[in-house]
């Protein structure tokens, strides 16, 4: 009897940090496009958005929301449908960031009703997508004054498929300021 044996996962001896570093929010209806890992393959990472697979309106911002190390967790649920439709993904990002601010509150008070593109880095180095045009993920904010004073944001979205990998981080890369035409008719400005 012949088998093919495959390996997946680490061992105890190699490095794993936890944690999210950072944290990138941007508004889902300014999402043009994202080209799926089917669509666009990165070769040698399954289930990786290409550097070049998200297309956004220009001059769209993107924010980032600073914590503290250790100020940010991921976590993501897999939940078969009872009627049998499939598996659905729900995701949740938790950010504790310090200090109650009047700019922050303002902040979130005004894109607390937006859905949201999200992308961050875990302290592995390793970058991920979540949202969708249509499916962005929703905002929530607690303020706490206790032991702690902070404000705690949680991002929540529920999909079809678990958060996408991203191929980097690097904001540079990912939105590259390119004279391409994205009706990918060939238009180049010369």
């Amino acid at each position: 009897m012949q088998v093919t044996e495959s390996r997946i996962g680490l061992t105890l001896q190699q490095p794993n940090a936890g944690q999210v570093a950072r944290l990138k929010l941007l508004p889902i209806e300014r999402v043009l496009a994202i080209l799926s890992p089917d669509e666009l393959p990165v070769v040698g990472s399954p289930k990786t958005i290409s550097k070049n697979g998200l297309n956004v309106e220009a001059g769209s911002i993107l924010t980032e929301l600073v914590f503290p190390a250790g100020g940010c967790t991921m976590q993501e649920t897999s939940q078969a449908d009872p009627a049998g439709a499939g598996t659905s993904w729900e995701l949740t990002l938790e950010a504790a960031l310090p200090r109650n601010q009047p700019a922050l509150t303002d902040w979130l008070e005004t894109n607390q009703a937006r859905r949201w593109l999200a992308i961050w880095l875990d302290r592995n180095g390793q970058a991920y997508l979540a949202g969708e045009p249509g499916n962005g993920l929703r905002l929530e904010l607690s303020r706490t004054i206790g032991a702690l004073n902070y404000v705690q944001v949680t991002i929540k979205g529920r999909s079809w498929h678990p958060a996408w990998f991203l191929e980097t981080f690097d904001s540079a890369s990912l939105f590259a300021d390119v004279d391409f035409d994205l009706s990918f008719d060939i238009s180049f400005n010369a």
